[in-house]
């Protein structure tokens, strides 16, 4: 038996050093994933690189009144991040709005959507419809008129996300694409549109 012992006695110090090693990577580690859940936050931006207004018209017959609209918007989403993809928590469903007053939606992306890092996404959206006079309101109308009468019309693209970088650190944002659009020509007519940069908003705005 007493030959064995200076075996023993040689390989607990290695066994210490391994457990040592072992706990100073388990330490190393935490920290990473804390400093990643922490100081790396989950982020995107958005910009609207071309817009196309084809049909916004007040429409009244004897009985009712109603404002028809056909537009068609390239939305561009970037991840920021350099090294890790985001994932969209939620669906992500764009509004399209007249004087706080939103006239239709369109899915932009689905819930579990993973955007890679770097890469810069463009959704084409193509929203339209009939709004009834009693769901954009008086304001909305007369609104509509005067802007009719210039030309050009104030519109707006509104959307949140959810994104997370899938350890643990999840963040909610809400956008506003401010657009002044004016109708674009019958036919194929290309009409001339300058980029317009999302505004992150804190808190999402309210509308009907």
């Amino acid at each position: 038996m007493s030959e064995h012992k200076p075996t023993k006695d040689k390989l607990k110090p290695w066994r210490v050093r391994l457990g040592i090693v072992l706990a100073v990577a388990v330490v190393l580690a935490a920290t990473v994933l804390l400093a990643l859940r922490y100081a790396v936050i989950p982020e995107v931006k958005a910009a609207i690189d071309d817009a196309r207004l084809d049909r916004f018209a007040l429409a009244t017959t004897n009985d009712s009144s109603s404002l028809g609209f056909n537009v068609s918007i390239a939305l561009a989403v970037r991840n920021t991040n350099r090294a890790m993809s985001v994932k969209y928590t939620e669906p992500v469903v764009a509004n399209f709005v007249f004087h706080d007053r939103r006239l239709g939606t369109a899915a932009v992306a689905g819930e579990g959507h993973e955007h890679p890092p770097r890469r810069r996404e463009v959704h084409l959206l193509r929203l339209g419809g009939e709004v009834p006079s009693g769901v954009i309101g008086d304001a909305a109308a007369e609104e509509f008129k005067k802007q009719n009468a210039s030309g050009a019309f104030d519109v707006e693209l509104r959307f949140d996300v959810e994104i997370s970088l899938g350890i643990g650190n999840t963040r909610g944002m809400s956008f506003s694409c401010p657009l002044r659009l004016q109708l674009a020509p019958p036919g194929p007519t290309v009409v001339v549109f300058r980029r317009v940069y999302c505004m992150h908003e804190e808190q999402e705005k309210n509308y009907f």
